[in-house]
């Protein structure tokens, strides 16, 4: 048997054991893909509507680079999913890129094999991006009420006035005119008796 024989035979003898694992490989990648998909799902039904990325490989050698495979919950090609990016920078240069966004089952393997450990992180991180949201909303939304109450107050008639308090102040302007006067009388009170005991 020649050298170039026996190469032939070791390709064939490999080709022939990846022949044999690949539909397991397949099978068990598929497993994954359907469990994945349930856990999307059920992230959909509760429609939070909020982006949240967690690190699950780390490459950056120095302080101001960074190289992350990152697995999170985003908006991809308009669709709500678990999905999968790699982004870099060099911040002393400015330099960013990213490769993806992808929804979980489009993004190559390697990277779902590697970011499902990280999976119950992306929900802890979506689930204090959910409660956090949820109290700046409440403040926004208690902002928009006080206001809205404040406009409702004001009369729809122009004719009929209304005292409101003076900006900032919390006095009301029928309240700064009795303030003036009795501001005036004290001055002529004392302007008076300046003028007795000059006499």
């Amino acid at each position: 048997m020649t050298s170039s024989d026996a190469k032939l035979a070791k390709i064939q003898t490999h080709f022939h054991a990846l022949s044999a694992a690949a539909p397991a490989l397949n099978a068990a990648s598929d497993d994954l893909t359907k469990a994945v998909t349930v856990l999307d799902e059920a992230l959909k039904k509760l429609n939070i509507g909020l982006s949240s990325w967690v690190n699950f490989r780390r490459r950056g050698i120095e302080e101001f680079e960074y190289d992350d495979d990152q697995i999170g919950y985003a908006k991809v090609d308009g669709k709500w999913g678990i999905a999968l990016r790699r982004v870099w920078g060099d911040y002393n240069l400015e330099q960013y890129g990213n490769d993806g966004p992808w929804l979980f089952n489009d993004a190559p393997r390697e990277l779902r094999l590697l970011s499902v450990d990280k999976i119950p992180d992306l929900i802890e991180a979506l689930g204090k991006e959910a409660t956090d949201t949820t109290k700046k909303v409440e403040e926004k939304a208690r902002q928009v009420r006080d206001l809205a109450t404040a406009i409702a107050e004001i009369p729809s008639d122009p004719s009929t006035k209304q005292a409101r308090p003076v900006l900032g102040s919390g006095i009301l302007p029928r309240q700064i005119k009795a303030i003036m006067e009795g501001v005036r009388e004290r001055q002529k009170f004392v302007a008076e008796l300046l003028e007795r005991v000059d006499r």
